[in-house]
């Protein structure tokens, strides 16, 4: 019997035109971003396919072509005009953009065409002053303002943040409105500056940027500073407005209509037109440009075209815009589908993309006379590549290494609410870049195609067996009485000449191959397919075979309809029942109950009521903790093989054998559990909305080792930190606290809840210490010092928990925890309290406690001042309180003292050093206050009541002098 391994290996696409073709043509060919083929006049006006629109008039709507849209344009329009095109995203707007820029360009208009991932600053700074100077030969007055309003924001954002911020507050004050900001400018100032961001990032797509929304003023307590008693929309609309307010003026830069005005002033020969593919990245400046658009005037006029899906254009939607805009949309009425593409149109809606490079000899060229999409594919002429290959047939030679019914199949298989022309372009395209890179041996192999619907199937056998070509018969095939015909040209095309003569299954009737299928798996009409009685749902006739446990006869009822179930689970709903149980259940033994991360008790409490999936196939949103997995990822046999597998886990645990499915289904199943933990993880740890501000660039692993590192350094802030003193810290095994010197002096001198912070970081060490050893453990006792030294010197952990986010952190759901009083967000949480507590001590270095023990303690022998005191001890004049003091000093170790002057000096060192360096000196400076060997050497009391003071030694011998005399 032949398997999978005695497929032939071809090294060669077949196609000559395929092999010659270059990435760089591919790509710009498949670009998802219309604008990106309209670069090449040549390729667009191959590629291009008419489209079809509904133009809406008042409450009606009609059905034009692009043609009549472009006849609407006539440089003798009075006023401004504008083409309004709405519609989903993906179906068609940029397309429609770029052809209606193709035709005014070639009747010689001046056009500005924003692209998608322009911005509103680079519009107004670089597009349109780049626009002035090329039609006029000066620079746009103004524009300066702008670049440096850009060059402010991506450098100086915080700055601009601020002066905003303080501005807004008191210019609301000054609109009558009562203000409470009181202790709230730090944290707005934060938010505008994530907010101020936006306005020079690119790919902010179908999105208003505004600085406050409603929901994030409901949400954010620190941004209702407004304390009358109004509603929110007029709250948001007077913050926005004055934050808006104070940016411009500062600057001095004129609104984006203003600066239109002035082009258009300029514009006497012909009218310019602006295309905006996405009217999303107007921002703010919406409304204004919107009105400006409705004027009327004799001179200056612009013509314009605006895209967006309803989100960004609603502001154009006005009484006196629907009375002079022209408002057409590509998608039908709630649906992403369009005029101009569905299932009996989809080949030649995608015919020239894949004709295109075949057409560089003339191999390939169409007569585009027929209506809409028709193309008739004219015969290759002599000498040209096709008419030398002569190996495909007229149906499929332009659409090589495809066929139509492998297209029609992938435009039907997608989900009906991706049914768009980006989606088929581009599931077209992922399926033809896996072959070309080579990452498959044909199309029918690539991953793009197991999200996709498709209700052709080979036989379970032929699965089994040689796998490959049931998916060749599922994609290239067409379903006969007999099987599935495929063109045997495919067949050999893609190496299956040997195992096609090899097997007695597969048939070879004139030009076609005619595979299997398992048509007796197929419930007759009238046979209960739901599956939910749990008997006679099987395909065997129901009832109960003798002597089969209950769980036996489940699988015997079962097992037949799994490949049905496959193509059709929401027919099936207690396989689907079992199978869920056997996914769970893998999933949650190759996680080690849910945890996220090997070697770390780390886990997502999922609830006990959920999957941490969903089948793609039922159509099912997936949650933030689930993946979507395909039933068609699974082999027949395996998909029964988890059956079995979910059924014994209800009915009879014990016959449920783990090491038996995961020998079997292992990597796949260990695949789900890898993806679901990067799932999760990705959505709570590590998203750019999770943990740390917008504009700090770190990584989950890096607050893990930044908490370690002040762990350690509040256990013991006498030694220098360094990768080495992390990995002794490790090694030693004893638990952390908080040291007891330092403990002292931070509970006298902060403030309840900084202290409270310290001591809680401190009890969360442990979970620190667990995140470091497995982000950077060598073994069970020893870190990865190298590893920990690199990470330490490219992201410093003084930086790490200053670029936490309280609001970040908030996102991170409670589900991710170590147990159920150790969430991670709430330990995140009480790192960024530690963090303003490291801030509220920076003024706390105790210089004159430093300074003591450095001058006056370096060098002091216990042993000779002990032998001074003894002696002194025998003079009957001696003064009492002296002597106590001095013998309270004495019994002091002489390890202990030079452990201070050690400490010491490394606080003077560290003193004016980094950010991070000043805070452990200023560590050190609290603990020394409170160490044994500063209180006593401060408490000793000289001769008569006297204090120590200058140098001890000299001071000492003065003593000596005065009582030998």
């Amino acid at each position: 019997m032949s398997t999978l391994n005695s497929v032939d290996n071809q090294s060669h696409f077949y196609c000559p035109h395929f092999q010659n073709v270059d990435e760089k043509t591919l790509n710009q060919l498949f670009s998802k971003v219309a604008a990106v083929r309209a670069d090449d006049q040549d390729l667009f006006d191959f590629t291009h396919r008419p489209i079809k629109v509904f133009h809406q008039s008042g409450n009606t709507e009609q059905v034009v072509d692009e043609e009549e849209i472009y006849h609407e344009f006539s440089p003798n329009q009075v006023g401004n005009f504008t083409v309004v095109i709405e519609g989903e995203v993906g179906t068609g707007k940029s397309e429609l953009c770029a052809y209606l820029a193709h035709r005014l360009r070639d009747e010689g208009r001046p056009i500005i065409h924003v692209k998608k991932d322009d911005d509103l600053m680079t519009l107004l700074s670089e597009r349109i002053p780049e626009f002035y100077e090329e039609q006029f030969g000066e620079e746009l007055p103004g524009a300066s303002n702008f670049k440096q309003l850009r060059h402010d924001l991506q450098e100086n954002g915080s700055v601009v943040a601020n002066n905003a911020t303080s501005g807004a507050i008191l210019n609301l004050s000054a609109r009558g409105y009562s203000i409470d900001a009181s202790g709230k400018e730090e944290k707005i100032r934060e938010y505008v500056q994530d907010q101020l961001s936006l306005l020079v990032e690119k790919g902010e797509y179908a999105k208003e940027i505004k600085f406050v929304t409603e929901e994030a003023y409901k949400r954010n307590d620190f941004l209702q500073v407004i304390t009358n008693d109004i509603d929110v929309t007029e709250a948001v609309s007077a913050f926005n407005e004055e934050l808006w307010r104070q940016v411009r003026e500062r600057y001095q830069t004129a609104s984006l209509n203003e600066v239109l005005k002035r082009v258009g002033d300029r514009s006497d020969d012909t009218r310019p037109v602006m295309i905006f593919e996405d009217f999303a990245i107007t921002a703010m400046e919406a409304k204004k440009l919107s009105e400006y658009m409705e004027e009327i005037e004799t001179s200056g006029n612009w013509d314009f075209v605006v895209a967006g899906t309803r989100d960004s254009t609603r502001v154009l939607h006005t009484q006196t815009g629907g009375d002079r805009f022209e408002y057409y949309r590509t998608n039908k009425q709630n649906s992403n589908s369009v005029l101009f593409l569905d299932k009996d149109s989809a080949v030649d809606f995608i015919r020239p993309y894949l004709g295109y490079f075949k057409s560089f000899d003339d191999s390939v060229h169409y007569d585009r006379s027929g209506d809409a999409l028709e193309l008739e594919l004219q015969a290759a002429p002599s000498g040209s590549i096709c008419a030398q290959c002569g190996f495909c047939d007229e149906s499929f030679r332009d659409l090589f290494p495809f066929n139509e019914a492998f297209l029609k199949r992938i435009y039907t298989g997608l989900p009906e609410d991706e049914q768009s022309p980006r989606e088929y372009v581009m599931a077209v395209f992922d399926v033809l870049r896996d072959y070309y890179e080579g990452y498959v041996d044909r199309p029918s192999d690539a991953d793009r195609l197991l999200s996709l619907e498709n209700s052709v199937s080979a036989s379970t056998e032929i699965y089994e067996d040689v796998e490959p070509l049931a998916h060749l018969a599922r994609w290239y095939g067409s379903p006969t009485d007999d099987g599935i015909s495929i063109d045997s040209r495919f067949v050999e095309a893609f190496g299956f000449r040997d195992i096609v003569e090899s097997r007695d299954d597969v048939k070879q009737t004139g030009q076609n191959v005619v595979v299997p299928t398992d048509l007796s798996g197929i419930p007759s009409e009238g046979t209960d397919t739901n599956g939910g009685s749990g008997t006679g749902t099987g395909g065997n006739g129901g009832g109960t075979s003798p002597g089969l446990t209950r769980a036996e006869q489940l699988v015997q009822d079962h097992r037949s309809n799994v490949q049905t179930w496959q193509q059709n689970p929401a027919d099936f709903d207690e396989i689907t029942r079992y199978l869920r149980t056997g996914l769970r259940d893998a999933i949650d033994r190759l996680t080690d109950d849910f945890t996220l991360y090997d070697g770390m008790s780390l886990r997502y409490n999922l609830s006990s009521e959920k999957d941490p999936f969903v089948f793609k196939s039922l159509a099912q949103a997936p949650d933030d903790d689930q993946i979507v997995i395909d039933p068609a990822e699974f082999r027949i046999s395996d998909l029964r093989k988890l059956l079995k597998f979910g059924i014994y886990r209800e009915v009879q645990k014990g016959g449920a054998d783990y090491e038996e499915l995961l020998r079997d289904l292992g990597t796949q199943l260990t695949g789900y559990a890898r993806r679901w933990r990067q799932q999760v993880r990705e959505q709570n740890l590590q998203s750019e909305m999770r943990l740390f501000k917008k504009s700090a660039d770190y990584a989950f692993e890096d607050f893990a080792l930044a908490g370690y590192t002040y762990a350690v350094l509040l256990d013991s802030p006498t030694e220098e930190l360094s990768a080495e003193l992390l990995s002794r810290r490790f090694d030693s095994g004893t638990s952390y606290t908080l040291d007891d010197d330092l403990r002292s002096e931070l509970k006298s001198e902060l403030p309840t809840d900084d202290f409270d912070a310290i001591t809680e970081f401190v009890a969360n060490a442990e979970w620190y210490r667990e995140m470091v050893n497995a982000f950077f453990g060598a073994n069970e006792s020893t870190l990865d010092v190298a590893a920990i030294r690199a990470r330490l010197e490219a992201n410093p952990p003084y930086q790490v928990l200053e670029g936490l986010g309280r609001g970040r952190i908030g996102r991170i759901s409670p589900r991710v925890r170590f147990d159920t009083d150790s969430k991670i967000r709430d330990i995140a949480d009480n790192a960024y309290d530690l963090h303003r507590a490291f801030e509220s001590i920076e003024g706390e270095y105790r210089d004159d406690v430093v300074t003591t023990i450095t001058d006056e303690l370096a060098g002091v022998s216990i042993e000779k001042t002990e032998s001074l005191v003894d002696t002194l001890r025998t003079y009957d004049s001696i003064d009492a309180e002296m002597i106590e003091s001095l013998g309270k000093f004495v019994a002091l170790s002489q390890r202990n003292l030079n452990t201070a002057v050690d400490a010491a000096k490394l606080a003077d060192d560290l003193v004016m050093g980094t950010d991070a360096e000043r805070l452990q000196g200023t560590l050190i400076s609290l603990k020394l206050t409170s160490t044994n060997a500063y209180q006593r050497y401060d408490d000793l009391t000289i001769v008569g009541g006297g204090r120590t003071g200058g140098d001890f030694a000299k001071q000492f011998r003065t003593v000596g002098e005065h009582y030998v005399e």
